[in-house]
Formats: C-alpha cells, sequence, structure tokens
C-alpha cells in the first residue's frame, strides 16, 4: 500500500511547482517594480526640497531658474534625465499654497508674474540664457522681479516637479507620473 501512494504521489510536486513558480516570480517582479518607482519618486522629493532651498537662498540673484533646474537635475541622478517631464518655479501666496491654488496653468506654460514653466529641453541652455529679460525662459516671473527686504515682506517661492516613471516590466498599471513640490520664503536679503 506504501508503494501505490507513492506513485500516485510522483506528479504532485510538479504540478505545485507549476502553479507557485508563476505565483513567485510575478511577486520578485512586482517587488522590483515597486522599488523602482518608489526610488524615483524619492529621488524627485528630494530634488525638488533642494531645489525649493536653491531659490530660497539666491532670491533676486540673476541665474537664480538657472540654478535651480540644474540643482534638481543634479539631485535626480538616480532618475534619468530625460524622465524628467516638467519644472515650474512659482510665487506662491503663503507657505501653504499649491501650484493648483496659485495656477494650475503653471503645470504647461509660464504665466506673466505667476511662474516660470519648463520642460525638458530647458534643462539643457546654458545660463547665459538666463537673464529674466524678453526671450529669456525665465521673463514671465524674473528673479530680479521677487521680494527679498525683510520689510517687504519676502516672497514665497514654490518648485513643481513632473517626472514619468519608466516602467520595466509592464505588468501592472502602477502610476507612472509623479508630482511633488515644496514652498520656502525667500531669505532676506535686506533689512528695508
Amino acid at each position: 500500500m506504501r508503494i501505490r501512494k507513492r506513485r500516485s504521489e510522483r506528479g504532485v510536486a510538479l504540478i505545485e511547482a507549476a502553479i507557485a513558480t508563476p505565483v513567485v516570480v510575478l511577486l520578485i517582479f512586482g517587488i522590483i517594480e515597486f522599488g523602482l518607482a518608489f526610488k524615483d519618486y524619492l529621488s524627485m522629493s528630494a530634488a525638488v526640497r533642494d531645489g525649493a532651498r536653491v531659490a530660497s537662498t539666491l532670491g533676486r540673484t540673476t541665474n537664480t531658474d538657472y540654478a535651480i533646474l540644474q540643482q534638481v537635475k543634479r539631485r535626480m541622478l538616480a532618475v534619468d534625465a530625460s524622465q524628467i517631464e516638467r519644472i515650474v518655479v512659482f510665487k506662491a501666496v503663503n507657505p501653504s499654497s499649491t501650484i493648483d491654488s496659485v495656477n494650475p496653468s503653471c503645470k504647461t506654460t509660464s504665466i506673466m508674474n505667476v511662474c516660470n514653466s519648463y520642460s525638458n529641453a530647458d534643462l539643457s541652455r546654458p545660463e547665459t540664457d538666463f537673464t529674466g529679460g524678453g526671450g529669456a525662459p525665465d521673463q514671465a516671473w524674473p528673479p530680479a522681479v521677487r521680494k527679498d527686504a525683510l520689510s517687504a515682506p519676502p516672497d514665497y517661492v514654490g518648485v513643481w516637479v513632473q517626472v514619468k516613471h519608466q516602467q520595466i516590466t509592464g505588468l501592472f498599471t502602477m502610476k507612472s507620473t509623479y508630482t511633488d513640490e515644496v514652498i520656502m520664503r525667500i531669505e532676506p536679503a535686506t533689512i528695508s
């Protein structure tokens, strides 16, 4: 009777392996995909904070927006620069403002005295393009008009970034575009 039982269980291990293997492979791919997406989000989030710090520190300096773009690009080493879709530098009303409460159109285009909206192509522009004057990419809200005097009071500046995550497996319908924003007050350069 023991021999008969062993013979009838020979194929069970093979059937169990055939059922379990796809589940395990799917689980492994899911972990990898989630990990890479989380890496992209964390990298973007850190880059936005660093970009806002640069905006806060440089304030009215002519090349402020150029420095912001370069800092965001430099900080996102874990993400291919081609994945950065949009960077917006905008004038926030208060520290709890959002780009949507200021003007949602800033996500696609620059708006006079409100925001400068940059595409991926602007990341490779030379610093000499960023003059705040006519034809410059930062002409809509040039750094020269930003308030940095303590008596003014200083403006709040926001940095919003949109990044596209490239899925490697394509098996999951994860969110493929991530955004984040940070608002900081421009550090006062003068008292009056």
